[in-house]
């Protein structure tokens, strides 16, 4: 098939782009010179979320995504511009993992994130101004 020949591809770019929009990787592989298909990279960003190697991080209209790493982290998603910060914090961490403990839950995954407004959008800035800064950071 097709999809697995751009497999090894889709995955270097998505590893490379963060976190990241299907519509997004697709700019970013033709960017670069990769000749591909819209239907291919959907294909393969299946693939990589059904072997475990990405994750769904945002149920919004536009899916996006990661690639799942060792360290627990967790994000916090701006409600106006949709830009995504991760955090680490070992005090939640070690808070969910005393909950499960004491309710005797056997985690197989964690997810957390948060929605408010970045420090770009919570001064009263548009987001079109927003996207020629690029980041809320």
């Amino acid at each position: 098939m097709r999809t697995d020949k751009w497999l090894p591809d889709v995955e270097s770019f998505a590893k490379k782009a963060g976190h990241f929009k299907v519509q997004d990787l697709i700019q970013l592989m033709r960017v670069n010179g990769v000749p591909i298909s819209r239907a291919t990279v959907y294909r393969a960003v299946n693939k990589l979320l059904f072997a475990g190697k990405i994750i769904q991080i945002s149920h919004e209209k536009e899916r996006v995504f990661e690639f799942v790493k060792q360290q627990v982290h967790y994000h916090f998603r701006c409600k106006n511009c949709g830009t995504i910060l991760e955090f680490y914090s070992d005090e939640i961490d070690n808070s969910i993992r005393g909950s499960a403990r004491k309710l005797k839950i056997l985690l197989s995954e964690q997810k957390l994130i948060l929605e408010g407004f970045c420090k770009f959008c919570s001064r009263g800035k548009s987001a079109r101004k927003r996207k020629k800064q690029k980041k809320c950071q």
